[in-house]
């Protein structure tokens, strides 16, 4: 693929990843890592896509900070901080393609599950918020995959629309940064990383903009189905994608 041609295809997924993400809180890397692929290697991929990721988040805690429970996901933000470089290790070390592939089937068994209305009543909510956290800070270190286990988590607590987006970016944005710093102590951030990122980031804010203007749009009814079921389609994608 030309270069020419990469830079177009490239902002077409930021644009739709970043408009998604504003919308619902979560989705930029889960959309835009499996597409990238087609013309970046995963190494690259990753660190850009965490990066960019953070831009989105910061937007998105700005427009919900009010909704935001600190108290309540203090101890997800730490065990998330604390699995990251677990996933950076397995970035460096560990078959990419196989983790998709696990993630992928766990996210369509369990987003189709809650949106067929199963949920699941944790006795212990603060351990089922540390273990929540710990599992995607591997996540967000080794596929910049963080979003799938909180999504389903605080979807399955019953966090209505904008408490749902805010605790999720907070979450997501604290990550990010501490994500990067790992990148950066692993030799895993470049140069050429960062023609990438400028390429594309007018799109991103766009792309972002767009997607906070039309969650406020959206009734709580239909947030948790739209959010599952995309959820769902993520995960068989992921999936395919390793397969084909």
């Amino acid at each position: 693929m030309s270069n020419v041609y990469s830079i177009i295809f490239s902002s077409i997924i930021i644009f739709f990843a970043s408009m998604i993400q504003g919308t619902i809180g979560f989705g930029f890397s889960l959309i835009s890592v499996p597409l990238l692929t087609f013309i970046l290697p995963i190494k690259i991929i990753v660190p850009i896509v965490v990066i960019y990721s953070l831009v989105n988040n910061i937007m998105v805690v700005v427009t919900t900070r009010k909704h935001i429970r600190l108290s309540e996901i203090w101890i997800m933000i730490v065990c998330g901080i604390i699995g990251i470089p677990i996933g950076v290790y397995g970035l460096k070390n560990l078959n990419p393609e196989l983790l998709k592939f696990v993630i992928g089937v766990l996210i369509c068994i369990t987003s189709i599950s809650m949106a067929k209305g199963y949920k699941v009543k944790f006795k212990r909510v603060r351990i089922s918020y540390g273990i929540t956290g710990f599992i995607s800070g591997i996540l967000n270190g080794s596929l910049s995959m963080s979003g799938p286990p909180i999504v389903l988590f605080l979807s399955n607590e019953g966090y209505d629309k904008d408490e749902f987006r805010a605790n999720l970016a907070i979450y997501a944005m604290i990550t990010n940064i501490l994500t990067i710093i790992a990148f950066a102590f692993n030799d895993l951030l470049s140069t050429d990383m960062i023609h990438i990122i400028g390429t594309n980031i007018l799109v991103l804010l766009v792309g972002s903009y767009i997607g906070i203007n039309i969650a406020s749009k959206i009734e709580d009814k239909y947030f948790e189905k739209i959010v599952l079921w995309l959820l769902t389609i993520v995960g068989i994608v992921t999936v395919v994608k390793v397969l084909i």
